[in-house]
């Protein structure tokens, strides 16, 4: 059985594919996910049925004893984020319960840059990056970039707050106006 933490949104396209290996699936709503958040799912994903659901409780140790209670006979082979949500507590359940992880080391490891960095180390192609929270901190590098180029901020999901820039006055403009939303 797979753990898929917050199977929202294109999350519910990752379920169906472990299903089609040929893994159960058992959803784990992380605390404060609200319900309504649950019925994000994309047409194409069709209805989500999951072996069993659980919800993450306060304590680490009794979320996973409530994963290995729903999962009875079966053997827990994974457990992943189906959304930017569930990215924390997947790393923590993964990492508990002694399967692949990213782990719990890494702090920062939602931020963008602090990904794409790992990438890099790992050896894998990331992307060319500057990140500050002042504009000194990132001129430099965007004078010499070519255009266009995507400013996001380090720590939102989704699209949130991207922009595509053309020049370098329409990044210094979202840059500000990234850092005025922030405040």
């Amino acid at each position: 059985v797979v753990v898929v933490v917050d199977p929202y949104s294109t999350g519910c396209l990752v379920v169906n594919e472990i299903r089609s290996r040929g893994y159960q699936v058992i959803a784990c709503w992380t605390l404060g996910f609200s319900e309504e958040m649950k019925t994000h799912t994309p047409g194409a994903a069709g209805e989500m049925k999951y072996f069993a659901e659980v919800d993450e409780q306060e304590d680490l140790a009794d979320t996973v004893k409530a994963i290995y209670e729903a999962a009875g006979k079966l053997r827990v082979v994974a457990c992943i984020a189906g959304g930017e949500a569930g990215v924390d507590c997947a790393d923590e359940v993964s990492e508990r319960m002694n399967l692949r992880t990213n782990g719990t080391h890494v702090a920062n490891r939602r931020d963008k840059k602090i990904q794409q960095e790992l990438i890099r180390d790992a050896g894998m192609r990331s992307v060319r990056q500057a990140a500050g929270s002042k504009w000194e901190h990132v001129v430099e590098f965007l004078q010499t970039e070519h255009y266009p180029i995507v400013l996001k901020p380090t720590d939102s999901a989704g699209s949130d707050g991207v922009k595509l820039c053309h020049n370098i006055e329409e990044a210094k403009q979202h840059f500000h106006h990234l850092f005025e939303v922030e405040a």
